[in-house]
């Protein structure tokens, strides 16, 4: 299962085996692929951590410094200080993706529209990609929401078991939630949608429509693409392959036409022949034919035979004839194509190996 993972300066796509990445630096685009390793994903932790704005540090800064300036002041012989609990961290931490800076947002929007996307993904879809979906099944939005209904649910069953103080509820609640989590995210991913799934993820649809991500620029869009084609490209190369459609096979039938005027004060038809061949010679359908000393070979799909045939019958009548009888037969062979040439040529070529086997 391939994970998208958004930052202040690019995007990251994670595979079985490897990290790929594309990303800004003095603007300067830089894309690369490496194997998943332990080195590899400290280095994606530090380049993620280094990329967040400053007010984050300044903001993580004040929260640690809340957390230990009681137990600093208590060195001192100093008591009463209140503080933020430790666990509270754990809230910061899985907290911040609902305040993620303004490009990141940007970065995680389109993350999720090449994961929605259904096409082959590429710099010349990326305006059918920048069109797809914003909201994604997968996303870690959808883990956030969870554990903090986790976190109220566990509280609030807590609460009505023991008698004891808020606090240590809270703190309870915030490591078990923890705990099980994996468990539950598992279920929310892998499992087959059922109400529980479609309550989460309305929730977490509109926190990744209207807080987590904002409509990509053309240049978030590509950076994604051009990530996740270097994943793609070694873990999973047929899904770049563009699939065409398999050339419909036309199948061409015959028709072997007579057309004879009735009570005619002529023997002779080749005036009313002349004016079909006209007719056909003008006639803007598809269609091949071939005048023989007996009759007229009409060679087209059957739907423009069934066509020029109305027209032609008409033609002895336009001369002034007042009776015609036609005579039509159509070979229409759909096994294998089929033509006038083609069927001429295979008698000749049978009549050619006879002859050589007289020999």
């Amino acid at each position: 299962m391939i994970k998208g993972l958004s930052f202040q300066k690019g995007i990251l796509f994670i595979g079985h085996k490897y990290v790929a990445c594309s990303y800004n630096e003095n603007d300067k685009w830089k894309t690369w692929i490496k194997p998943k390793t332990s080195s590899t994903m400290v280095e994606v932790g530090k380049m993620i951590f280094t990329s967040m704005p400053r007010w984050f540090y300044l903001f993580l800064m004040g929260w640690v410094i809340l957390i230990i300036y009681p137990y600093v002041l208590r060195l001192f012989g100093l008591d009463g200080a209140i503080g933020l609990p430790l666990y509270t961290l754990i809230y910061f931490m899985i907290g911040t993706h609902f305040w993620f800076p303004k490009e990141l947002k940007k970065y995680h929007g389109a993350e999720h529209k090449v994961f929605s996307f259904r096409g082959v993904v590429s710099v010349r879809n990326h305006s059918a990609i920048k069109r797809a979906e914003i909201t994604n099944r997968g996303c870690s939005t959808n883990a956030v929401v969870l554990y903090f209904l986790l976190l109220v649910i566990t509280a609030g069953v807590l609460l009505a078991i023991y008698e004891t103080a808020f606090r240590n509820v809270l703190e309870a609640a915030t490591y078990i939630s923890l705990i099980i989590w994996p468990a539950t995210i598992y279920w929310l991913n892998r499992t087959k949608k059922t109400k529980g799934h479609e309550f989460l993820l309305l929730i977490s649809y509109w926190l990744q429509r209207h807080v987590t991500t904002l409509e990509p620029d053309d240049v978030h869009v590509k950076t994604a693409i051009r990530a996740y084609r270097k994943l793609a490209l070694k873990e999973f190369p047929k899904k770049l392959v563009v699939k065409r459609k398999k050339k419909e096979e036309i199948f061409m039938a015959i028709a072997d036409i007579t057309i004879m005027p009735l009570g005619s004060n002529s023997t002779s038809v080749s005036d009313v022949v002349a004016e079909v061949h006209r007719t056909l010679k003008q006639s803007k359908l598809p269609i091949k034919y071939e005048l023989t000393s007996m009759s007229t070979l009409i060679e087209g799909e059957i739907a423009d035979i069934y066509a020029i045939l109305k027209e032609i019958q008409e033609v002895p009548f336009k001369l002034g004839h007042q009776r015609v009888a036609t005579n039509i037969r159509i070979d229409d062979r759909r096994d294998r194509p089929s033509s006038i040439k083609g069927k001429i040529e295979s008698v000749e070529k049978k009549i050619a190996e006879h002859q050589i086997g007289e020999e």
